[in-house]
């Protein structure tokens, strides 16, 4: 290797690597990584069994140390074999900086560690807009338990971010990348003096997707047919399986959906008609209550379970925006039995009791509840077997829904404490959950009641 490493009062503008193998150099720009960063990046070159490296040194700072990594872009031109993670250090200086920060990044929404995220530094005076347009000075990554370390570093002021750098562009898009940022500047410290730092990270911009102009395929739950009098009129589907009576398939939780392909003109619920079998075996009129949207009609019941009902919907029930009538239908389905669900009774902690908290339960992908903290039990019942988190949101601006951060305002994304471990249900079981928040040993308490962390 020339120049040798570790070499000082030096502006380097090429290092080269002798190997005793031909090699080869890939994936370049996931390995490569110098800091501080340059406006031009170094150059990597492979040539038979040499390497070299070439520097712009009219862009090298005095007095400051640089540092690169070639990660496992160097390989065995047969076997493809890495050689390791090559690294060079040099000081335009007399001196090495020795300064370091370290610390953690976790996922806010779901507690745990967020690993393979970048970590980046800019110097201060930095504005928050300029994340979108410069590069920052120093970079590195998190490891597979989230956590981080910068070394080498000079005695000044550093913002920190953490980015989810999906495009490896090193910078933060605000589209598509969850990023993570520490309010105020920090200061490197002397390895004995350097405190954890945890980044929180959180998805600023949501991208909601458009409605589709055709009616969403059902899921296996949900089984219906496409009612349609022509290719030019609005189609729609009742979302309950009619196929076998004998079948208890329909849910005793959720309303029956009339899904539409268009939005309609207008609705006449009085020939919208809701009816069940009552016990001894007569036809009775079902109390029901509709909700609309641009996509669905949504008929609510109070459903009885293991009952056959039936949804007529009657010549003249609804009208497109053309003038035409939606045809009629008739559809029979039959409910489930109460023993096919479970139920969940959660005891919260004192902690949380206030309405500054929101519990959250999920099933999976889907939001089953969400509403204040006001009792210290709160029980839930016709829960389908599963999966379920459950959350505690700190509803700071009492909104009612959990509010991601905001990095060019500096505003934080709201607390969220999960329960540690997920809870399963199983058909008939009846759950009792002692709610409990368990911090990673890397995000220790930081002495607020009911172990909930100080947010920065």
């Amino acid at each position: 290797m020339t120049p040798l490493d570790s070499v000082t009062n030096q502006k380097v503008k090429k290092i080269v690597l002798h190997f005793n193998k031909f090699v080869e150099i890939n994936d370049l720009q996931k390995n490569l990584d110098l800091s501080p960063q340059l406006d031009i990046p170094p150059t990597v070159v492979a040539n038979g069994k040499r390497v070299e490296i070439k520097i712009v040194d009219s862009l090298l700072k005095p007095n400051t140390t640089y540092r690169i990594s070639l990660g496992n872009a160097i390989t065995d031109n047969r076997e493809r074999t890495p050689y390791g993670n090559f690294k060079y250090t040099f000081s335009t200086g007399s001196y090495f900086d020795s300064l370091q920060l370290q610390g953690n990044v976790l996922d806010v929404v779901s507690g745990k560690p967020d690993t393979g995220v970048i970590v980046v530094l800019y110097a201060e005076p930095f504005k928050d807009s300029m994340l979108l347009t410069k590069k920052p000075m120093y970079v590195t990554r998190t490891d597979g338990a989230g956590k981080f370390k910068f070394g080498g570093l000079p005695a000044t002021s550093f913002k920190i971010y953490a980015i989810a750098d999906a495009d490896n562009n090193k910078m933060y898009g605000v589209e598509n990348e969850k990023i993570g940022f520490w309010k105020a500047a920090v200061q490197p410290k002397a390895a004995a003096d350097s405190s954890l730092i945890t980044l929180k990270m959180f998805q600023q911009e949501r991208i909601i997707p458009k409605l589709p102009d055709t009616i969403p395929k059902p899921v296996n739950k949900y089984i219906g047919k496409v009612i349609s009098t022509d290719k030019n009129a609005v189609k729609y589907m009742v979302q309950a399986d009619s196929s076998n009576l004998d079948k208890e398939t329909f849910a005793l939780n959720k309303p029956l959906n009339i899904l539409l392909n268009a939005p309609v003109a207008k609705i006449d619920s009085a020939k919208i008609y809701l009816s069940y079998l009552n016990t001894g075996g007569i036809e009775t009129e079902a109390r029901r209550t509709l909700s609309t949207d641009s996509t669905s009609i949504k008929v609510h019941n109070s459903w009885q379970p293991e009952t056959v009902y039936t949804l007529r919907l009657i010549k003249g029930w609804a009208v497109d925006t053309a003038g035409k009538e939606l045809p009629p239908a008739k559809v029979s389905f039959k409910t489930k039995r109460k023993e096919d669900y479970a139920q969940m009774n959660i005891h919260i902690p004192a902690a949380y009791l206030s309405d500054k908290y929101i519990l959250s339960i999920y099933k999976e992908q889907d939001s089953i509840y969400l509403k204040p903290v006001t009792d210290s039990i709160v029980s839930l019942s016709l829960l389908e077997p599963g999966s379920y988190t459950l959350k505690i949101i700190e509803d700071q601006n009492k909104n009612g829904k959990w509010d991601a951060g905001n990095v060019f305002t500096q505003l934080q994304p709201e607390a969220i404490f999960p329960h540690h471990i997920e809870v399963i249900l199983k058909p008939g079981w009846e759950n009792d959950i002692d709610f409990k928040y368990e911090p990673d040993a890397f995000a220790p308490d930081r002495n607020r009641p009911g172990a909930i962390p100080a947010r920065h």
